[in-house]
């Protein structure tokens, strides 16, 4: 047992007072000088040619200040990984209903979405891209036409974004062995992050040419980055300014509106600012991949697993400037939970005509264990065996190598072992009494996954006030609760209360650039510079206390407020008196903290799910949801377990509720909340 004080303490989020009482200030909450208010027009079609575009009446109405179409923009293509995106259709086409076309800047409302009225437009619809194989075989029409232009990834071509594989062991020689082969396709819909506040920004011209941008934003740093990138200015040109985030879930990492916004800004001259509709932000706006999975495993007549091929197909939309990471990347989560040792993964990243997919909470994660836990299932079934058994056999243990390395740990067979018990596996379900009628028939469910985790490059710095209080200022947001742990990382260390830490995420002209906020690698990340801020705090507070109380900096120990001698303990002086009296020997007293923590930390997680399911009307019922997770250390046990509520919440939703169905022609389904359903208080 430790004995922390801080750490690992139940410590209410230092934001929630603010949020319950309505005083936190989200993007469209900003305030500027007169604003002009920003709105952009999309395409109706998912994939046309624009044969003609006039906008001479929409700037004749009065109020409207600027209005922008592809030719008063930037000519470059832009993005991260591959340079696929232009503005507002410039180079003709647009590929997905929702793709932005021109923008306009007016002094109200009323005079922007008139101008948005009266600019015509001529389409030449081309047939689109939405049949996923098509996309992969090379059939069909492209959906960009200058592929060869972009930088595609490795072996793309046409609408291939990239192809990726990875193997061990002969998978072949192995198949030959099993007795029994199972081949299964699996393909999942679109789904939105489905945060409650759309995307919002304010964007305000400086005399000097540079752009201020106050957004929500889960990634200060990238959007400065695509900013910049997209208008072809210098990062010191760009300052983001990140507000309270209302939900992200990864939806919120990239640059959707806000080069557009701080173009019309810069053009106008005025400060700009806009808010997606809820509907423009559904069709438009970083869903979850669909993906295609194809599964082939052999197993032996007791259900040991040999081998399996796993064929994917990635669907990432009309454009993929993340692609070759989100894809890659993932690649080990289909053999991640068993030990499999001959196994061979495929990965092709394709183009359709959809909207821009991305990272949405544990990308590709839910589509993965979807199809292998079915499939799992379905084998258990063919072979007579236990669910839980069958997992419990072929679980990766300590020692065992995988496409992600070898395994550390049982973290995997802790997790099941934990959810077997907790959720009463083997045992008849207590059913519910008001559902003992006609119809109903009762389950009980179970499945694993795991997540890589993620790590990367963090900075921070750490100041001790005058009053003896802490102040953290690093690049990173607040968000899923995770400033409120550095916070408590830092008080542990220093020996206070909690009260007497803050943390600030600052700018991205004011704050040491820092990780954002999603991949699971805030916490760990962050927290890794914080540790070596305050280290460094605190080593240069016992140089100053050193000076002051005459002892050597190694005798002096940080405790309860106070610096004091460890041989002589009567010789001492509080943090504020160290802090006063630093401008005079050191100058004031600043921590640094740059860290770059390793981009694998491997968590697996089990539940079990009861359900009630009316086999005459297809009604389900959730009766009972368990979850066990290997989450190392909980810093703040409120918030880890608020995370786990959370995701078991959005499993539901996911399972039995949302969806972004696309027909034949392209069109998606679910733009608002009336059709696309998210589980509330009332349903669980």
């Amino acid at each position: 047992m430790n004995n922390f004080k801080v750490a690992g303490k139940d410590i209410p989020r230092y934001d929630l007072p603010d949020k319950a009482v309505g005083t936190a200030k989200f993007a469209a909450d900003v305030t500027t000088v007169q604003p002009l208010v920003g709105l952009i027009l999309r395409s109706p079609h998912p994939h046309a040619r624009i044969v003609s575009i006039n906008t001479k009446e929409a700037i004749k109405i009065p109020g409207v200040r600027t209005v922008l179409t592809g030719n008063d923009c930037p000519a470059h293509h832009f993005g991260l990984e591959i340079k696929d995106m232009c503005w507002l259709a410039r180079d003709g086409f647009v590929r997905y209903i929702g793709d932005p076309v021109a923008a306009v800047a007016a002094e109200s409302i009323d005079a922007a979405q008139a101008a948005l009225d009266s600019i015509k437009l001529g389409y030449e619809e081309i047939e689109p891209v939405v049949d996923l194989l098509k996309a992969r075989d090379g059939m069909g029409p492209l959906v960009h036409e200058d592929w060869e232009k972009v930088g595609l990834g490795p072996d793309g071509e046409g609408n291939v974004i990239g192809r990726y594989e990875m193997s061990m062991g002969d998978v072949g020689i192995a198949m030959e062995k099993a007795d029994r082969i199972f081949e299964h396709t699996f393909q999942t819909p679109y789904a939105h992050s489905g945060y409650i506040e759309p995307h919002a920004c304010s964007a305000e011209p400086g005399a000097d040419g540079k752009i201020s941008i106050w957004t929500t934003t889960q990634a200060p740093f990238v959007i400065r980055e695509q900013v910049a990138a997209a208008l072809g200015i210098p990062l010191t040109k760009v300052k983001v300014i990140p507000t309270e985030i209302g939900g992200g879930f990864g939806g919120k990492i990239h640059s959707f509106v806000e080069h557009i916004i701080a173009l019309l800004a810069l053009k106008s001259g005025r400060a700009v600012r806009h808010e997606m509709t809820r509907e423009d932000d559904h069709n438009g706006v970083n869903p979850r991949q669909g993906l295609r999975i194809h599964l082939k495993t052999g197993v032996t007549s007791d259900g040991k697993i040999l081998a399996r091929e796993s064929d994917v197909i990635v669907d990432h939309g009309a454009y993929g400037p993340g692609a070759p990471t989100q894809a890659s990347s993932r690649i080990p989560m289909f053999t991640s939970c068993y030990h499999i040792p001959n196994s061979h993964v495929k990965m092709t990243s394709v183009y359709t005509n959809g909207p821009i997919c991305g990272s949405v909470r544990g990308p590709c994660g839910p589509q993965c264990f979807f199809a292998t836990e079915v499939h799992l299932d379905i084998i258990a079934r063919e072979l007579g065996i236990d669910p839980l058994e069958i997992r419990r056999n072929n679980a990766i243990r300590k020692g065992d190598t995988g496409l992600f390395g070898t395994q550390e740990d049982d973290g995997m067979l802790k997790v099941l072992e934990s959810t077997a018990k907790e959720g009463n596996w083997g045992e008849t379900i207590e059913t519910n009494v008001e559902l003992e009628g006609p119809g109903w028939k009762f389950g009980r469910g179970l499945a694993v996954s795991f997540w890589r985790g993620s790590g990367g490059a963090s900075a921070c710095t750490a100041r001790l006030n005058a009053d003896g209080s802490v102040q953290l200022l690093s690049g990173s947001v607040n968000l899923t609760g995770a400033t409120t742990s550095m916070c408590q990382i830092a008080a542990e260390m220093m020996d206070v209360g909690f009260e007497q830490v803050s943390f600030d995420s600052g700018d991205t002209d004011t704050a040491p650039e820092s990780i954002h906020a999603a991949g699971s690698m805030l916490t760990r990340s962050m927290g890794a510079a914080v540790i070596v801020a305050v280290d460094d705090l605190k080593e240069k507070i016992r140089i100053v206390a050193a000076e002051k109380l005459e002892a050597a900096p190694d005798d002096l120990k940080i405790e309860g407020g106070r610096v004091s001698s460890i041989s002589t303990p009567e010789c001492t002086m509080s943090l504020s008196e160290v802090a006063k009296a630093a401008p005079g020997i050191t100058g004031y007293i600043m921590g640094q903290g740059e860290t770059q923590t390793p981009a694998f930390c491997p968590i697996y997680t089990a539940q079990i799910a009861e359900v009630a399911v009316n086999a005459d009307s297809g009604e389900v019922k959730v009766l009972r949801l368990v979850c066990s997770q290997d989450v190392g250390f909980a810093m703040n046990p409120t918030s880890v377990i608020g995370q786990m509520e959370g995701g078991m919440l959005q499993g539901i939703g996911l399972a039995l509720m949302e969806e972004q169905p696309r027909d034949e022609d392209g069109n998606i389904y679910g733009g608002t909340f009336h059709e696309y359903l998210l589980p509330t208080s009332l349903d669980v």
